[in-house]
């Protein structure tokens, strides 16, 4: 398989939006990127999420196409109760993905089905970076057996928190959720030279960090709640990277409140008429 930039390369595509982690990689701290991925065809990728959820087509809410296919505008239908997940390897940790992957289920209206399928997602676990596509463009992926999720870092001695981090990270990105850092409502004072040399590492150019950590998204590009520092998609933020501590950002292990609250609005619970 493809490490993470040469699949980018192979593909065309660009990551839209990153967290990392850091690891000392040959006596120097390199970031390991978790990567958000979208379909470089965006026409496909308009009609592959209107097909799955009329209500991701831009005619219904008068929005230009430019804006439908939007990161939001990629969720699965909420009356769908299954989502079917299979995967390319079998590691001796695969309870752990989907333990912790199972941590979505408690406030949405579906079900992962976990196994042999015809896949909506289907993950990988090819060393090296980990990274997803969003919502509905995992389909595409998942339907020609390429994978749309990777995890690139776990292995038998991976720490618990880091397990549910990551797991419920990327299958937030599956489910339609954007990273929390680029929300139109986080003000961060970034220090820009101290994320240029950062990032550096990692080889990316200025430009490159402009792209995926300064920019922000549109507001209707978001999941419609206020900006959260305790997101399961918040990019960690180092102290030394922001003039005011308070922008500093941990590594978020659970979902928080606002997370469980998107989520239950774009994927609510079936209600029963029946008596009980």
């Amino acid at each position: 398989m493809l490490g993470r930039r040469e699949f980018l390369r192979f593909t065309s595509l660009a990551p839209i939006c990153l967290c990392c982690r850091v690891d000392a990689v040959a006596g120097e701290p390199e970031p390991l990127v978790c990567t958000e991925l979208v379909m470089a065809d965006f026409k496909a990728s308009l009609e592959i999420a209107i097909d799955e959820n009329p209500d991701n087509d831009p005619a219904r809410q008068n929005l230009p196409h430019s804006e439908a296919i939007s990161l939001y505008k990629k969720k699965w239908n909420p009356k769908r109760r299954i989502l079917n997940v299979s995967f390319l390897d079998e590691p001796t940790y695969l309870d752990k993905v989907i333990k912790n992957a199972r941590g979505w289920e408690d406030h949405i209206g579906m079900n992962f089905r976990f196994g042999p399928s015809d896949p909506d997602i289907l993950i990988a676990f090819d060393k090296g970076g980990s990274w997803s596509y969003i919502g509905t463009d995992s389909r595409y992926y998942a339907q020609r057996g390429r994978p749309s999720m990777n995890f690139g870092w776990f292995d038998s001695k991976t720490a618990d928190g880091e397990f549910s981090r990551v797991c419920l990270h990327e299958f937030g990105h599956a489910l339609s959720l954007v990273h929390e850092h680029s929300h139109p409502g986080g003000k961060i004072s970034w220090k820009e030279k101290a994320v240029f040399a950062y990032y550096k590492k990692q080889g990316w150019s200025e430009d490159d960090v402009r792209r995926q950590i300064f920019k922000k998204y549109q507001l209707s590009q978001v999941n419609g709640s206020g900006y959260d520092q305790t997101s399961i998609m918040h990019y960690p933020i180092d102290a030394s990277l922001v003039t005011d501590p308070s922008d500093a950002v941990g590594w978020n292990e659970q979902l928080s409140s606002l997370d469980k609250a998107v989520i239950a609005k774009l994927y609510p619970k079936a209600t029963s008429q029946l008596p009980r």
